[in-house]
């Protein structure tokens, strides 16, 4: 079906702010510089309920916040939520937010909370930026008929930020071939079910003289748990994974470290790994 996308640049230019909407929809979506944030203190819809993404580089990775605001908590709703993130420095990656709200203010906090949780999965699904959200957003309770009318909400995001270039929550299509495996060698096989990704990651590892190696081709869950170390999640973010997938062999020293980097958090290696069925804890002893 045609619809017809408007696109207001707020300060005659590009790269300003852009006001976008579509044609018999309520919902509107801002794009605002983090710099002229001060000049959108008279939209009367950033005062409203919504939900935001923050984005920007650091240390030569794009980085995504997800968040959500409400009129009722600060009486400044979403714009009272940006000047907040603007002053605390707490994550100061950001250069521009994109907002999403409606021009009759009728989300509320289920609704908002909702959406906060979706698009913050699409993020981490996407794996175009790393997600900085400390913990997984809770998507609240909601009816069948409400989320039905919600998915179409998400719908009209993502078609407005394809039209102004942003992919943030599309998979990179990279077409990345199975390891080769020549005959007779061992090839252990870790399999865990994340559960906020909602997938299985799948990876193979094979034992060499010097140590263990996660095999190009392997899943690599973009998730981070607070604990692992620096160096480990700058390797799990670095540019051998693409979109969940390892570009190349990584060699580390033992089993756990192998699975550490597969899983981004703690992990028994020699359990975890495993042959036909059998852990490496076996075939060590």
């Amino acid at each position: 079906m045609a619809k017809t996308i408007s696109l207001f640049l707020m300060d005659g230019k590009a790269n300003g702010r852009i006001k976008c909407t579509i044609t018999g929809r309520s919902g509107v979506i801002f794009k605002i510089p983090r710099k002229d944030l001060g000049k959108s203190k008279d939209r009367d819809e950033l005062k409203y309920d919504g939900v935001y993404f923050l984005l920007g580089e650091e240390d030569g990775r794009e980085k995504i916040y997800v968040g959500q605001a409400s009129s009722r908590k600060n009486g400044k709703g979403i714009l009272g939520r940006l000047s907040e993130h603007d002053r605390n420095g707490e994550k100061n990656f950001w250069t521009e937010a994109i907002v999403f709200t409606t021009t009759d203010n009728s989300f509320g906090s289920t609704e908002i909370k909702w959406l906060e949780n979706k698009f913050c999965n699409m993020a981490i699904k996407a794996a175009r930026c790393d997600v900085t959200n400390g913990n997984e957003p809770p998507p609240g309770n909601i009816s069948e008929e409400k989320q039905s009318e919600l998915e179409e909400h998400v719908e009209f995001v993502l078609l407005i930020l394809s039209a102004i270039g942003y992919k943030i929550f599309e998979p990179k299509k990279v077409s990345q071939p199975p390891p080769v495996v020549n005959s007779g060698e061992e090839i252990f096989q870790l399999s865990r079910k994340i559960k906020t990704l909602g997938r299985t990651v799948n990876a193979q590892m094979k034992r060499t003289s010097t140590g263990y190696k996660v095999l190009a081709g392997s899943d690599i869950s973009p998730l981070d748990a607070e604990k692992l170390s620096t160096p480990m999640k700058k390797l799990r973010h670095s540019e051998k994974v693409m979109n969940g997938k390892l570009l190349e062999d990584v060699e580390f020293s033992s089993p756990s470290g192998a699975a550490q980097f597969v899983l981004g958090g703690t992990a028994d290696g020699p359990r975890e790994w495993k042959l036909n069925g059998v852990s490496l804890k076996n075939f060590l002893q």
